[in-house]
């Protein structure tokens, strides 16, 4: 039996990795990279070039690296000193508060990954958000910034062609893969969605037919309560809800150090108190692999 005293990683089939991948987009749905260190690098290729008839000659697309770098997601619960003599209790304790940290990690971790609009530092913004991505420069595969940026002001009359625009920004560059492409939103876009008329004045998404609103112009959703806009990575965020078409859910890099993992960190002979505390963490990484197979529709009124 393992000592309490030591990390335990939570297992795969257990209730909370069920409920971090029913809550975040990105962890369910995001390319993994199991991570040995704190930082990996990934090869970015940006194409090849095609040659024809019987010469060979030389492919000169550049190629460079995407940098993950590790974040750690921690939690603390003070544990009750009089349950500690009851294993039951304990273990029920370590299920139903692991459970709740779970679902406030997912909605942070996606919020970091999705919506942060200040440049990553590891810190309090963990990484460079596809927000931030999609409304920056970036020279190295030559991105204007807002280039895949669509502000929407949430009237209803102008959802429909919005939300088209957004999507052909995607589907029109050579990084979008009909079989994986993927749509995050925020469940505020169900509303947006239902709302959706056409000039008879009849629903143009109706619920219940083809999956929708769970699909969009034939994209699958992933929603995702991260999916707000926030100065820093909240798993509370109340900015403006986004909606993010990804040409490839393989853009979405997504690097596993460990976790989640528990521990009952117990009250020691040369501690002050006699506290003991439940702990619980991840180590994550994120990065967007390539800006270009991805764009944003905010909503911003």
């Amino acid at each position: 039996m393992a000592s309490l005293s030591n990390w335990i990683p939570i297992e795969w089939d257990s209730a909370v990795i069920a409920k971090v991948a029913q809550r975040s987009a990105v962890e369910a749905f995001g390319k993994g990279f199991a991570m040995g260190s704190d930082t990996k690098r990934v090869l970015r290729s940006l194409g090849m070039t095609v040659g024809t008839g019987g010469t060979y000659s030389s492919d000169n697309t550049a190629n460079d690296y995407v940098l993950l770098d590790t974040v750690k997601f921690t939690g603390q619960f003070i544990v009750d000193e009089d349950d500690l003599s009851d294993a039951d209790s304990v273990i029920n304790t370590m299920k139903v508060k692991s459970a709740d940290w779970a679902t406030s990690y997912a909605v942070k971790f996606d919020n970091s990954c999705l919506a942060v609009t200040a440049a990553g530092n590891g810190g309090t913004v963990p990484f460079t958000s596809v927000y931030k991505a999609v409304r920056t420069n970036d020279s190295a595969v030559s991105y204007t910034a807002d280039a895949n940026y669509v502000n929407y002001n949430g009237a209803a009359s102008a959802a429909y062609d919005s939300l088209s625009t957004a999507l052909s920004l995607v589907e029109n560059g050579v990084y979008w893969d009909p079989s994986s492409s993927l749509v995050i939103a925020s469940p505020a876009f169900r509303d947006v969605l239902r709302r959706t008329k056409d000039t008879q004045g009849m629903p143009v998404f109706i619920q219940g037919i083809a999956g929708t609103p769970d699909t969009l112009f034939g994209v699958p959703i992933a929603w995702s309560v991260g999916a707000r806009t926030s100065a820093t990575a909240t798993e509370a965020p109340t900015g403006n809800p986004l909606l993010v078409f990804v040409g490839n859910a393989d853009a979405l890099m997504r690097g596993d150090r460990t976790g989640p993992e528990a521990l009952i960190d117990v009250a020691r002979a040369q501690d002050s108190t006699d506290i003991t505390a439940l702990k619980l963490r991840v180590r994550k990484a994120f990065a967007l692999g390539n800006v270009l197979g991805v764009s944003v529709l905010e909503k911003t009124a």
